[in-house]
């Protein structure tokens, strides 16, 4: 059974969340101009995402490379193995004992991930899924369609504030705290329990490590794991690109980290900030298409409202086409691919939409915006945000520190 069509009828988040629900096995390929992403699931999991156009800075030999897992002449030496046996390059290099499957392991979910993750910055393309046989390597790890698209969602909602604060890869940074004697100061000096006790012990000074309490050090408050590893990554030599390639977290974890240590002022970015990011540095976040390309993507998230995955989950079961579905539709019945009667629950989703991206906006203005208009021309959404899935654009009035939001009336 096959599933095609565009995604301006049928985003990404849809596709991903119908054949997760489903828990169907095959190949998803998605088009786009001249890129072309393949995601393979098995039982409704994603187990690889492989990139017809993925550059060599993001093949997975040159990621261990450039993580200093493994040198440049034992890559080398792999490659030329793989060209006489056909053999994984990954196994090559486990058999030659010069990585662990363990490390292997990481490395390839951390591709995949990054390779999906880019899709949400498609602004159109086709797809086309077909049920097939998959196969599985014993050592991959299979991701939870749900987990991705949750983790989608969130790298939507606060790339914006993090690109406002990390403008490229070539920024370096300076080290202001001892981000180690702040923690053994809090672990020393425990903030006091608010029933006033006041052994909060190794947990309240740790962060995230322990549960995300800041100890007796404020600036500690949102300091966890991901942070302390970029932290010890940071030499007055090493770039945003070379701190990404070596933390092993991935772009937008890496890039987060450095903007809670930036805004805890424990560390910032050097005075010669107008270093010219990697020429060959990967597509992400940073150096994504302007803002609109991610407001539209949270547009798309909009509509992949619950019941609207129901409806075309049952059409697919039934053996038709989610577009066959929608078009078999009375007039009345529909406004825009949308059932009419669900017109409440996707302007609740797009009212949550729209809240973040005050919030967001208040964040960097200090204030929220006189009027809705104001957050389209600040690059948060689209005009077409401002009323979705509506005639009437949505109701909004700033009121001292907070406002008004609600429905159109009709």
């Amino acid at each position: 059974m096959a599933l095609r069509g565009t995604l301006k009828d049928f985003g990404i988040a849809d596709i991903f969340q119908l054949i997760g629900h489903q828990g169907k096995t095959g190949t998803l390929k998605v088009h786009h101009r001249d890129q072309e992403v393949t995601v393979l699931f098995h039982t409704g999991n994603v187990v690889r995402a492989e990139s017809s156009t993925r550059q060599k800075r993001e093949l997975l030999g040159s990621m261990l490379v450039r993580a200093e897992v493994v040198r440049e002449e034992q890559l080398t030496a792999a490659l030329e193995t793989q060209k006489k046996t056909l053999k994984r390059l990954g196994d090559i290099l486990v058999s030659s004992g010069a990585l662990d499957h363990k490390t292997l392991r990481t490395f390839a979910r951390l591709q995949t991930t990054e390779t999906i993750y880019r899709l949400f910055l498609w602004d159109g393309g086709s797809y086309e899924f077909a049920q097939a046989e998959v196969v599985v390597f014993e050592d991959t790890d299979p991701i939870r369609s749900e987990n991705l698209l949750m983790e989608g969602f969130r790298q939507v909602d606060e790339w914006p504030v993090i690109r406002r604060r990390i403008s490229g890869y070539g920024i370096k940074f300076e080290k202001l705290e001892d981000l180690d004697a702040l923690t053994a100061s809090a672990a020393a000096h425990p903030a006091p329990a608010a029933g006033g006790g006041d052994d909060l012990g190794l947990d309240a000074a740790f962060g995230d490590l322990g549960g995300g309490s800041s100890g007796g050090d404020p600036r500690l408050k949102n300091v966890g794991q991901n942070e302390r590893i970029v932290y010890h990554l940071i030499t007055p030599d090493r770039d945003v690109q070379k701190i990404i390639d070596l933390s092993r977290l991935g772009e937008f974890e890496t890039c987060k980290a450095l903007v809670t240590l930036i805004d805890a002022a424990i560390v910032a970015p050097l005075a010669e900030v107008a270093h010219k990011p990697s020429a060959d540095a990967m597509v992400g976040g940073i150096h994504a298409p302007h803002r609109s390309t991610w407001a539209l993507a949270v547009t798309r998230v909009a509509i992949t409202s619950a019941l609207v995955v129901a409806a075309l989950w049952g059409a697919w079961a039934l053996g038709l086409s989610p577009t066959a579905y929608l078009q078999q539709l009375r007039p009345s019945q529909i406004l825009g691919y949308t059932q009419v009667d669900l017109q409440s629950e996707l302007a609740r989703a797009q009212l949550g939409r729209i809240r973040r991206a005050l919030a967001v906006y208040r964040a960097e203005a200090g204030a929220y915006p006189e009027t809705l208009n104001q957050l389209v021309t600040a690059g948060l959404l689209r005009r077409r945000d401002l009323r979705y899935p509506w005639q009437q654009p949505y109701y909004y009035q700033r009121r001292d520190a907070t406002y008004d939001l609600l429905r159109p009336l009709y």
